[in-house]
């Protein structure tokens, strides 16, 4: 067991301080990262499946929370478990986590920090994400792919071996680029994750997938298909891109060219500027 790291994490409160603890002390690691093999150096004595209907991961701990277990659904996919063993280790290595966790699917891709258990949640996936896909070789590999497509995605899942979900949320966090990656079943939206500057995305859970989306590469979409209308403001060039998968499942990559948006926005605001205004 690495002591001295331990020692040092000890100190951290947050899951972004605890990584940069981790790498300091791991410089020579490289994509993908062995989180099992992490893992049991800092304390996870095992790894069991999960056979608890409604979850997918647990965490069990004794009470000083120097040792744990780490439990992961039997039958998991390879990445989608990694991502779920990254995300118990956060809630082990976390001083503020208790020892003993049931995490459901939905946990694992919390965001919200509106309520102590979706805090909790939401910083473990933080530091799952955070592990197996490291902020500076993640950005530079972003800077390397240029214009944002579809197909980055699934090479982006291939080199940090995690699912194309993870992956998904850790590309819009990280880019430059105003994008937005939706997931589809069977022509109905799941869920959609935007870049900080992206507009609001008008599609829910359950809505019927806009149509038709360019399959072969980026191509125009009406924006008013996929985006919340913006008083005052016409809509952007919005471009698609979707990749159909196995069992009716599909990833839509949303893109509004930055330059273009912001000559839009700049003409918009002149017109707006000479626009004639009466007294009453």
């Amino acid at each position: 067991m690495n002591e001295e790291l331990l020692m040092e994490l000890a100190d951290c409160g947050s899951p972004e301080r605890l990584l940069a603890v981790i790498f300091q002390h791991h410089p020579q690691w490289t994509p993908p990262i062995q989180v099992e093999e992490f893992a049991l150096s800092v304390g996870i004595i095992e790894f069991r499946d999960l056979e608890v209907d409604g979850f997918v991961g647990a965490l069990m701990t004794n009470l000083e929370k120097t040792m744990g277990v780490i439990l992961a659904a039997k039958g998991m996919g390879r990445r989608r478990r990694r991502f779920t063993i990254g995300h118990e280790l956060g809630h082990y290595l976390i001083p503020a986590h208790r020892g003993d966790k049931n995490c459901t699917s939905a946990d694992l891709a919390e965001t919200r920090r509106d309520t102590l258990h979706r805090q909790e949640e939401a910083q473990a996936n933080r530091f799952s994400a955070g592990l197996l896909m490291p902020k500076p070789s993640f950005k530079a590999q972003l800077e390397t792919m240029g214009t944002p497509e579809v197909s980055h995605i699934g090479q982006l899942a291939e080199k940090y071996d995690v699912s194309r979900e993870a992956v998904a949320n850790r590309y819009v966090e990280l880019t430059a680029e105003m994008c937005a990656v939706v997931f589809t079943k069977d022509g109905r939206i799941r869920y959609g994750r935007a870049s900080k500057d992206f507009p609001a995305l008008s599609v829910r859970p359950g809505d019927a997938t806009p149509s038709p989306i360019p399959r072969r590469s980026l191509g125009p979409v009406p924006a008013s298909d996929w985006l919340k209308p913006v008083w005052g403001s016409r809509p952007p060039t919005l471009l698609a891109h979707q990749l159909d998968q196995s069992n009716g499942h599909g990833t839509v990559l949303l893109h509004i060219d930055t330059h273009n948006f912001e000559a839009d926005e700049e003409e918009a605001e002149l017109i707006e500027s000479y626009t004639p205004r009466f007294r009453r």
